[in-house]
């Protein structure tokens, strides 16, 4: 059930870029500011999908390396306590130890989790600011569609932004964010 629906949505995401390719090219040259940002409110629901795409692989690895992490744990101590008994079973106590070690050490440095949480936030963000827009409710009640579009796209582009912000502190080293504070 839950590949079938991850494949439905990745056929929909599809769906729509490759409507977005065979648009005519001639309407796009059509310089109404009103076109460019409905075409941009239509194309925000790909970024949507892009963010949880994103959000959902990352929490993929996030816990496979969790489970790796707590198995592992788990078995190593009942592998160093059965090698006691049989010696052999020190190679495969280290074995386990060592992968525990690398799930934990990938774990903490690519910051999967942290990465899930932060596009899994923006894609809920702009998916309200669609469906404010789309419904007219909100900062978008009584405004005509250039303004409400206008203000869509400025909020999205800020979203954008701030989730591309949280994703560069992600990537910093430790020590750099020590020297900025």
């Amino acid at each position: 059930m839950r590949e079938t629906r991850f494949n439905i949505k990745r056929l929909n995401l599809l769906r729509r870029r490759l409507l977005i390719e065979q648009r005519d090219p001639q309407a796009d040259l059509s310089g109404s500011p009103l076109a460019a940002q409905k075409r941009y409110r239509d194309d925000t629901l790909d970024i949507i999908a892009q963010f949880r795409e994103e959000a959902n692989r990352n929490r993929r690895i996030h816990n496979r390396f969790q489970g790796v992490v707590i198995a592992g744990s788990v078995a190593s101590t009942a592998i160093a306590t059965a090698s006691v008994s049989y010696a052999q079973a020190r190679w495969a106590a280290v074995g386990v130890t060592a992968a525990v070690g690398l799930a934990a050490g990938f774990t903490g440095y690519y910051k999967y989790h942290e990465r899930s949480f932060s596009s899994q936030q923006a894609a809920d963000a702009i998916e309200r600011e669609y469906e404010a827009v789309e419904l007219r409710v909100g900062r978008y009640r009584n405004l005509v569609d250039e303004d409400a579009y206008a203000i869509f796209a400025e909020m999205t582009e800020r979203l954008r932004d701030e989730h591309s912000k949280r994703q560069q502190q992600l990537d910093q080293a430790i020590e750099v964010k020590r020297q900025e504070q």
